[in-house]
C-alpha cells in the first residue's frame, strides 16, 4: 500500500469526486480511479458509494478514513524526524577510527565544540586498516583512518598530524622543541608495531635517510609506549599528545616534519550528509590548529 494512494483516497473522500480530486492531487482523471479500484482490491471491499457524479465513502470507507489519515501522520512525523536528525546542530553520529585518533582528534574535538553543530554519539574503535570496513559493515556514520577510503565511500582530507618524539623533561633534549632524524637515531626508540601509521612514516624516513636506530622496543600500545619512555627506556614516537610529564618534539627530516596524513569516508548517499559534510569541515579545522599549533603553519 503506497502512501500517494492514500493521498488519492483521502482527497476523494473529502472532495465527494474523482474529478475534484484529481485537480487536487494532480494526476489524471483515470488514473485515479484505477489506483482507488486497486487500493479497494487490496483491501478485499469496496470503500465508496458510487452514483453518478459523486462518491461518499460507505461503511467500510468511515472505518478505513481514519487509519489512512493515521499512516499518513505517522509518515510525516518520520519524514520530520529523519530530516531534524540529519540537521547540523540536532545530527549525533558514530565515528570509526583508530584508538590514537580517538585519543588526539576525536576526544578534544568533542570536548572543545561545545553545543552547536553537529556532534559526537560514540566511537568504534578498529586498526586504520580495517575503519573504514567496519564503517560499512556496522550502523557508524563516518570513518577517520590514515588510509585513503575506497570507492563507493565519498572522502574528504583532514590534514597532517605529526609524529611526535617525546622524553622525559630531564632528558638532554627535555628544553627543545625538535629533533633532527639523525639525532633520533643515536637514541633506543620505542616504536608502535608495524601495522601502525606512525611506525610506516618512521620506518620510511629512517629507510629513506640511509639510517640505522641504535636500538627499537615495539609495542602495541602508544600509552605504554609512553610510559616506557617515561621510565627512561628511549625516545617514543607517537601521534598522540604527551603523557606522564613527557616532552614532546617534531621530529625533522629532509623532507620537512614528521607527519601521518588523514582521511575521513562516508556513505555518499547518507541520510545526514550534509551535517556529515559540517562535521568533517569542523574536523579539518580542528586537525588544522592542533597541526600549527605543534608545528607551525
Amino acid at each position: 500500500m503506497e502512501l500517494r494512494v492514500l493521498r488519492y483516497f483521502l482527497a476523494v473522500a473529502e472532495t465527494g469526486s474523482v474529478t475534484a480530486a484529481s485537480r487536487r492531487v494532480h494526476i489524471a482523471q483515470p488514473s485515479l480511479s484505477r489506483q482507488l479500484s486497486a487500493l479497494e482490491k487490496d483491501l478485499g471491499v469496496p470503500l465508496f458509494t458510487r452514483r453518478p457524479g459523486a462518491l461518499t465513502l460507505n461503511a467500510a470507507g468511515r472505518r478505513f478514513l481514519p487509519i489512512a489519515e493515521d499512516l499518513l501522520r505517522r509518515a510525516e512525523q518520520a519524514a520530520e524526524t529523519m530530516a531534524a536528525a540529519g540537521r547540523g546542530a540536532e545530527a549525533a553520529f558514530t565515528v570509526v577510527a583508530a584508538p590514537a585518533t580517538v585519543a588526539c582528534l576525536l576526544a578534544p574535538f568533542m570536548a572543545s565544540g561545545g553545543a552547536a553543530g553537529p556532534t559526537l554519539h560514540d566511537t568504534i574503535q578498529a586498526e586504520p586498516s580495517k575503519v573504514f570496513d567496519t564503517l560499512m559493515h556496522s550502523d557508524a556514520d563516518l570513518g577517520v583512518s590514515t588510509t585513503p577510503p575506497p570507492l563507493p565511500l565519498e572522502s574528504a582530507f583532514l590534514g597532517l598530524v605529526p609524529v611526535l618524539a617525546q622524553v622525559p623533561a630531564d632528558h638532554p633534549w627535555g628544553g627543545r622543541c625538535e629533533v633532527t632524524l639523525a639525532e633520533l637515531v643515536t637514541e633506543p626508540l620505542i616504536l608502535m608495531t608495524r601495522s601502525n601509521a606512525a611506525r610506516t612514516v618512521v620506518d620510511e624516513a629512517v629507510s629513506r635517510a640511509g639510517l640505522t636506530p641504535a636500538g627499537v622496543t615495539e609495542t602495541g600500545s602508544s600509552a605504554f609506549a609512553q610510559a616506557l619512555a617515561a621510565r627512561g627506556r628511549g625516545v617514543c614516537l607517537v601521534t598522540d599528545d604527551s603523557r606522564f610529564g613527557l616532552t614532546e618534539l617534531i621530529v625533522r627530516t629532509p623532507d620537512g616534519p614528521l607527519t601521518v596524513p588523514l582521511y575521513a569516508g562516508w556513505d555518499a548517499v547518507h541520510y545526514a550528509r550534509t551535517a556529515l559534510h559540517e562535521l568533517v569541515d569542523g574536523l579539518r579545522d580542528h586537525c588544522t590548529r592542533r597541526t600549527e599549533t605543534l608545528i607551525g603553519p
